[in-house]
């Protein structure tokens, strides 16, 4: 049964379908959730669609224990597509995405469709990341923050776990600022920017000492996972327990753009923590993340289709652009961004 919806976590939905997904009157709304997932966000959400003069339908199934294609053969492919191809909007709150899977690919190529990935949001994350964020001064922050990212060629981030990474930017890529919707498309839950850096140039050790997800068995680590890459590829996985789990998990499937780096960003939502959800996990203040494995063709890169996808969390980071610090020990000092910073998280 489900529990009592609360005031803040309607109003946080109400923000999450009117101010960033714009629902107007008469749209379909579909939202997909899945036994992992908090049904009180998905009720409100729901009631919220109507409350707004939408259509909504939820889709409820059981979860998968894997996500992307992966996946493919536990979804009810069929009359899943059938109801997702005729939305106008999409959320999805399922524990297991259906980000890169085979429908979430389908639907993405009719491009009729406002998605948005916002997978495992439970009652408390959605009014600390949506309900008490001022969504529009925050946007303004990552813009500036993507804007400087796109105009920058060289990069070196490091950690003080023991990440030293260099790497290139192609300025024909596009950088994301996450929640920005303004029509069809994939979009991701507000306080995040992500782009897929040149692959090629990616050198140096990426230590996850936040959290890693999936395989469902990690999630916050206890010990780092460190990561040589060469070229983009992952070469070598070392650390504890859940790096052998880790690399375990990567080699089951038999793709070896398992190993391939897919995106960076940078996490900005002052009302993310460390929970092992890793939707709130890649918008921690001031954290980096980096995706492994499927690469969504809207990045332009070159690694292109993989069986799944993880991402991994590296907190307290210093990234320099062209020698000029962006984030110092986890803390926006940029110019162009301490300002706004200071006002966000004050």
């Amino acid at each position: 049964m489900l529990k009592q919806l609360s005031i803040e976590v309607l109003e946080s939905a109400y923000k999450l379908l009117k101010d960033i997904m714009k629902v107007q009157k008469g749209e379909d709304v579909v939202i997909t959730a899945d036994t992992g997932g908090d049904l009180n966000v998905v009720e409100a959400a729901a009631q919220t669609a109507k409350l707004l003069g939408a259509k909504p339908l939820v889709l409820w199934y059981p979860m998968s224990p894997h996500v992307g294609k992966a996946a493919d053969p536990y979804l009810p492919i069929k009359p899943l597509e059938a109801a997702l191809k005729n939305a106008d909007v999409w959320i999805e709150f399922n524990k297991s995405w259906l980000l890169y899977s085979t429908p979430w690919d389908h639907v993405m190529e009719q491009g009729t469709v406002r998605y948005i990935c916002l997978v495992g949001m439970d009652s408390d994350m959605i009014v600390r990341t949506v309900g008490r964020i001022n969504i529009p001064k925050l946007l303004e922050f990552q813009r500036i923050l993507g804007e400087i990212t796109k105009n920058t060629k060289k990069m070196k981030i490091t950690t003080p776990a023991g990440t030293n990474v260099e790497f290139e930017n192609d300025p024909e890529r596009p950088v994301f600022v996450e929640g920005d919707v303004k029509g069809p498309g994939d979009y991701m839950l507000i306080g995040q920017v992500d782009w897929a850096p040149i692959e090629e140039t990616i050198n140096g050790t990426i230590v996850f000492d936040g959290s890693v997800w999936p395989p469902q068995e990690l999630g916050v680590l206890k010990e780092p996972i460190i990561l040589e890459v060469e070229q983009g590829t992952v070469v070598k996985i070392e650390g504890g327990q859940e790096a052998k789990v880790f690399e375990r998990w990567l080699r089951s499937f038999n793709d070896p753009n398992m190993f391939k780096i897919a995106h960076i960003s940078y996490g900005c939502n002052p009302g993310a923590k460390l929970t092992g959800n890793i939707l709130e996990d890649e918008r921690i203040w001031g954290a980096v993340e980096w995706g492994l494995g499927n690469q969504a063709e809207s990045f332009k890169g070159k690694v292109g289709s993989a069986k799944s996808h993880t991402d991994g969390i590296c907190l307290n980071p210093s990234v320099v652009g062209d020698g000029k610090y962006i984030i110092r020990d986890g803390e926006y000092i940029h110019p162009k961004l301490k300002k706004l910073a200071k006002e966000l998280i004050e």
